[in-house]
């Protein structure tokens, strides 16, 4: 069942991020609000620092641009729930923006939306994002962990591994040069331990077989 944790209707501000008003002004414009939604299909394999290995729910942003996604221009803002609506129609679930995953910076003609675990750092005219790997995915564990996001489905799992094995697969041909045979060393690798976590991230509890009924 897809989920959705905001309050239908509202119309977005920015009042639900984080701010950090003594940043330095970026050299860019404004990039646009969002946020985050999750497909009960999309999970990753992360490697922890300890080089175990688990499954995390795979994020994606829904960017709220007046004119896409059924976003609308309203006075004050926007209105995003049209928007809302029709990707938890699709079986997505939309992460409250009090959850405190955006943080917004100073930019040129206002303020710039980034994910709190990324940091903008200006170089010049550029902006280079620095991505904090493992506070993310302390964060994305937690989602999970305390209900936010459901446990992964059984077959959910099994289809990224089966894609990881058609990747495997793939390169087989080459295995005789040294960089494809070390790419392909690290998915076995990958595989082996992700079939390993797949065992504890998935909750689902099969129903009890049916018994026959005894014959008269």
């Amino acid at each position: 069942m897809a989920h959705d944790f905001s309050s239908a209707g509202t119309v977005v501000t920015g009042a639900d991020a984080s701010t950090r008003p003594g940043a330095g002004r970026l050299p860019e414009g404004p990039r646009a609000d969002f946020y985050l939604i999750h497909n009960p299909e999309s999970w990753e394999i992360y490697e922890r620092p300890d080089g175990e290995y688990e499954w995390l729910p795979k994020l994606k942003p829904l960017y709220l641009t007046p004119g896409v996604n059924g976003v609308r221009q309203v006075k004050g803002g926007f209105d995003d729930a049209p928007a809302r609506l029709a990707v938890t129609d699709r079986g997505w679930t939309v992460l409250d923006r009090s959850l405190g995953y955006i943080t917004k910076y100073p930019c040129r003609r206002g303020q710039s939306a980034f994910l709190t675990w990324n940091t903008p750092v200006a170089m010049g005219r550029r902006v280079v994002v620095r991505h904090d790997v493992e506070g993310y995915a302390a964060w994305r564990r937690e989602l999970v962990e305390n209900g936010t996001i459901a446990a992964p489905e059984p077959e959910a799992l099994d289809a990224v591994l089966h894609r990881l094995e058609q990747t495997i697969n793939r390169g087989q041909k080459a295995i005789h040069i040294p960089g494809v045979k070390a790419r392909i060393d690290a998915n076995e690798k990958k595989k082996t331990g992700a079939k390993k976590a797949a065992k504890r991230a998935t909750s689902r509890k099969r129903a009890p077989r049916k018994r026959a009924a005894p014959s008269a």
